[in-house]
């Protein structure tokens, strides 16, 4: 009997001491993704959606417009007004926005990590956390205004909740990830499945019964019914996952309801359809261009191109191998009963493995086939999928070589860790045009802070045409702004007073090729393009913005 207590004793040791390292482990990596996040935080200004989201988020922080009445909003409102929140409390700033979905994405990690661990044990939850601490896109996106940080969140919290088989949760998830965005919707094929193969808690008999006898085999549908009404316990989150979703969505709609909006503006589902020029299926003729497009995006997956190959190759092999362990699972005949549990969660595994690599690939050809945009944020919510297959297959070829010497074992390691470091690396020091900005609007902060002290308040006009958004957010508290979409509706605007106002011109450098259209234009009133600012890059010397103000050939008094 002491030696009974003592064994057991020893085990409970070796499990909490495993469990306290599987938590620094876990916590050493969301520290290096923190970092990796925010290596870039304040290099870069905002680009045009992340302006236009933060601009309105602060419309309501400041409760100018509280409901979005007066502008054309595309997209839902749940992040819009997080945002919004979070600028009450921070400030509005480009930092306090960014660390939003810094935050989120940190959270990301610990839902993925615990999803993993469920689905496929302690080793496998490590190594996904550490694949999606490492993921090019995630760091990528991380310390942006856009969306899809919070859409992925709401997706990887939908799929822990499918995989306790708490469908209702799992809706409510998913429904605010509709709330966040409406890419939400294309998730659906991948939640309800997900749902079949959950788990309860402490329900592990009984699960083994309907997965080994309902779906290894395809045993006959009356056998579902043979134990504690199975096939009720079996749809019920199919039946509680609609309710969830459905009540979020109503919630969305209600607010849009609520809206007053002028004649000019429509609801925020018209709007999106009318900003991305709608939905259609491209002929089958144009999916090759369709597909170099979109692999122009995708071949950043990895960081470059031999790290993008890698994380592919680690997919396949898990979905290879979950092929071959569903064909092993349903032709063995006579197993040892102690080995029922291990073959059942080696099924369950596997179709999980099936479940995210077919979902994927839907989720690609769909995007091949309809137009939506070849835009990199709409890979965004597949990281979490992917770094959970790339992780499986990562410990499926590390077992595979177990036989090995451990110098070229633990070189293979340490290769496979190179390759993901540097990806990871490019990616945290925006070395790849995937996320925020990199460069293009270097220098858009300093016309921004010139143009606040130079511009009289009361006896000044910016003119602006290109980079509206990035205004509106810049130059919030600055009401003198006009635009102008060619040079006569500029000269219209000006022609009764043409020298009563201080008016400035801002041209970016991919547009200055309009300057002498504008000079031509200017030249019968007697004014020309002063220019008072020329803003390059810091590390290249590139030209980025030149500042001009409308002066008169010769000044008057002299």
């Amino acid at each position: 009997m002491t030696n009974n207590r003592l064994l057991v004793a020893d085990d409970g040791a070796r499990m909490a001491n495993g469990g306290r390292r599987e938590w620094i482990w876990a916590g050493l990596w969301m520290l290096l993704g923190l970092a990796l996040r925010v290596w870039q935080f304040d290099w870069y200004p905002l680009r045009e959606d992340e302006a236009l989201y933060g601009y309105w988020a602060r419309l309501i922080a400041s409760e100018r417009d509280v409901m979005l009445e007066w502008v054309a909003v595309d997209k839902p409102p749940f992040f819009i007004y997080a945002l919004a929140r979070w600028f009450q409390w921070f400030g509005p700033s480009d930092a306090s926005g960014r660390s939003l979905n810094v935050l989120l994405s940190i959270l990301t990690m610990v839902v993925l990590w615990r999803l993993a661990r469920r689905i496929d044990g302690p080793r496998v939850g490590l190594a996904a956390l550490a694949f999606f601490a490492l993921s090019p896109f995630a760091i990528s996106f991380a310390p942006t205004l856009y969306t899809d940080p919070m859409l992925t969140l709401w997706i990887a919290l939908a799929l822990w909740a499918a995989s306790w088989r708490l469908g209702l949760l799992a809706g409510l998830a998913l429904g605010m990830g509709f709330a966040t965005k409406q890419n939400a919707l294309l998730f659906v094929p991948l939640i309800m499945p997900a749902l079949l193969l959950g788990r309860y808690p402490r329900r592990m008999r009984h699960w083994r019964s309907v997965i080994s006898d309902g779906y290894r085999c395809l045993r006959p549908r009356s056998k579902l019914m043979t134990d504690d009404g199975s096939l009720v316990t079996l749809i019920s989150p199919l039946i509680t996952f609609p309710l969830g979703f459905s009540y979020i969505a109503y919630k969305v709609w209600q607010w849009d309801r609520w809206r007053i909006l002028p004649a000019h503006i429509p609801d925020f589902w018209t709007q999106a359809w009318r900003s991305y020029g709608g939905l259609r299926f491209i002929p089958p003729a144009d999916w090759s261009a369709r597909a170099v497009a979109w692999w122009e995006v995708g071949r950043w997956w990895g960081g470059w191109v031999g790290g993008t190959a890698v994380l592919i190759g680690l997919s396949l092999v898990a979905v290879l191998a979950a092929l071959r362990g569903r064909t092993v699972s349903c032709n063995q005949r006579t197993r040892k009963r102690d080995d029922l549990m291990t073959d059942d969660w080696s099924l369950v595994a596997s179709s999980w493995t099936l479940l995210f690599a077919g979902f994927i690939l839907f989720y690609l050809a769909l995007h091949l086939a309809v137009s939506f945009q070849t835009w990199d944020r709409y890979l965004l919510p597949l990281t979490p999928l992917a770094a959970m297959l790339s992780a499986r297959g990562a410990l499926i070829l590390w077992d595979a070589v177990r036989g090995w010497s451990a110098g070229w074992r633990w070189g293979l390691a340490a290769a496979l860790a190179l390759i993901l470091a540097l990806g990871a690396a490019r990616a945290a020091t925006a070395r790849i045009p995937v996320g925020g900005d990199h460069g293009a609007y270097t220098g858009l902060l300093s016309v921004a802070h010139y143009l606040k002290r130079n511009v009289p308040p009361y006896h000044g006009v910016i003119y602006q045409r290109w980079l509206g958004w990035q205004w509106d957010w810049y130059l919030w508290d600055r009401e003198d702004r006009v635009y102008w979409a060619d040079e006569a509706m500029l000269v219209d605007d000006l022609a009764s007073d043409p020298y009563g106002y201080a008016r400035f011109v801002v041209f970016p450098a991919w547009e200055l090729d309009k300057k002498p259209a504008l000079e031509a234009a200017l030249a019968p009133l007697g004014l020309h393009l002063e220019e008072r600012l020329r803003v390059k890059d810091g590390s290249s010397e590139a030209l980025r913005f030149v500042v001009y103000e409308i002066e008169p050939h010769i000044r008057l008094g002299k």
